[in-house]
């Protein structure tokens, strides 16, 4: 499981390589909170 750092110098060198979960872990690691998104469909 890859360090808060290594996500970081990964998205520095390849940022078209970055999994949408590897954001979330930086950024929830930074104290933001993600929320899901529910849909309405009638």
């Amino acid at each position: 499981m890859p360090t808060i750092e290594k996500i970081i110098l990964k998205m520095q060198r390849q940022p078209n390589g970055i999994r949408f979960q590897e954001i979330v872990k930086v950024l929830e690691y930074n104290g933001y909170k993600i929320k899901k998104k529910t849909r309405n469909i009638t």
